[in-house]
């Protein structure tokens, strides 16, 4: 089974690559030099999805490729926007639209990749109402264009560490971007309550779990960034609490835990594409190290059983590469060591065997 959806998978791949070559060659296999290149909503997205495609197989290079040749192409129909052709309508919100997912991908690239990000946000905002998508799709799509503004020039070029002039961070700085997630699970909630009021459907359960994880996931990546500046401390009194030494421990295990638990269908996260794996096992990762020097602190035997049920639920997850798989094993043998009397069942090696994703045979 996982073989032939390997096989398929990277025919399919295959067939995109020759198709997006052919578009630049032309009808004729012959490029005309004298001929204004036709930039398409499609050729923009066929980009898109070939740098999406690329993220799961760690070819970050050609994913950096592919999504700055969208993004060449993005910034082309924007500077023809200000000279003489002007988009309009269903055109203009679509194009709105690919910007932003344009923006997404790329500020998740930096982050995983280091590659730099050179889209600013869009002037005029999230994409215009558009009548042919449901409510909540739009308003879902809005809050996560949010939470990547989060992930501004000043974050990036301090996490990356190559920006010799990046703005020095404070701690009032990291205080200040907590909070802004604070703001933006409440607004997400409440806009999740207008759309019920208004009569349409709320948030998906996918939308929800996306939601979640990437929020978490840029609150451990502030985490690590304050870490690094030295602004942690084991108990800070009168800052955000995501300034603390144990604040992956203390808060990220169980509100993970909560969300892995009331997830109807494991659908919600198997549909979803790499990255939302790529950030839960980050911030399970985070999670486990902290816990790994947090010892003998009875505080922290609850937490504990939560990491324990999440790194199960990934372990036993068919999409989560083998080598997340036993690095998650591994933390959890560490642990067992430290907390000899909690219930540390270990997952079969057969399990960590079987289970390979149909990407690790790429």
């Amino acid at each position: 089974m996982h073989g032939d959806a390997a096989s398929q998978m990277n025919e399919l791949l295959q067939y995109s690559l020759e198709a997006h070559r052919r578009v630049d060659l032309g009808p004729d296999s012959f490029i005309r030099l004298d001929e204004t290149p036709l930039i398409t909503n499609k050729r923009i997205m066929t980009c898109i999805y070939l740098e999406i495609a690329m993220m799961p197989l760690k070819f970050y290079d050609r994913s950096f490729g592919h999504l700055r040749e969208a993004i060449t192409m993005i910034q082309v129909v924007q500077t023809r926007q200000r000279s003489a052709e002007t988009l309009r309508g269903a055109d203009l919100i679509m194009f709105q639209r690919l910007y932003w997912e344009a923006y997404i991908h790329e500020r998740f690239l930096t982050i995983a990749s280091g590659f730099p990000s050179i889209l600013p946000p869009l002037k005029s905002g999230v994409p215009m109402r558009d009548p042919i998508i449901a409510a909540h799709i739009q308003t879902g799509f809005d809050r996560i264009i949010e939470l990547f503004t989060i992930l501004d020039d000043v974050f990036l070029s301090n996490w990356d560490g190559r920006e010799d002039r990046a703005m020095q961070i404070t701690v009032d700085w990291i205080e200040s971007k907590q909070v802004q997630l604070d703001q933006h699970e409440i607004n997400a909630a409440e806009s999740e309550r207008e759309l019920r009021f208004s009569g349409h459907d709320g948030f998906t359960e996918l939308q929800h779990a996306d939601l979640f994880i990437t929020r978490l996931w840029i609150r451990t990546l502030l985490w690590q960034l304050a870490l690094s500046k030295g602004f942690l401390r084991l108990a800070p009194a009168h800052t955000h609490e995501g300034l603390s030494l144990q604040f992956p421990a203390l808060r990220l295990t169980t509100q993970l835990r909560s969300l892995v638990s009331r997830l109807d269908s494991i659908a919600s996260i198997s549909t979803q594409g790499s990255g939302i794996l790529q950030k839960l096992f980050e911030i399970t990762s985070t999670i486990a190290d902290v816990l790994a020097v947090s010892v003998n602190q009875p505080s922290m035997e609850s937490h504990i059983e939560d990491f324990l049920y999440i790194a199960r639920f990934l372990i036993n997850f068919e999409r989560m590469r083998d080598k997340h798989r036993v690095y998650l094993q591994e933390k959890m043998d560490t642990l067992r060591g430290s907390y000899p009397g909690l219930p540390f069942s270990p997952v079969p090696l057969s399990t960590l065997s079987q289970v390979s994703s149909p990407m690790d045979q790429l």
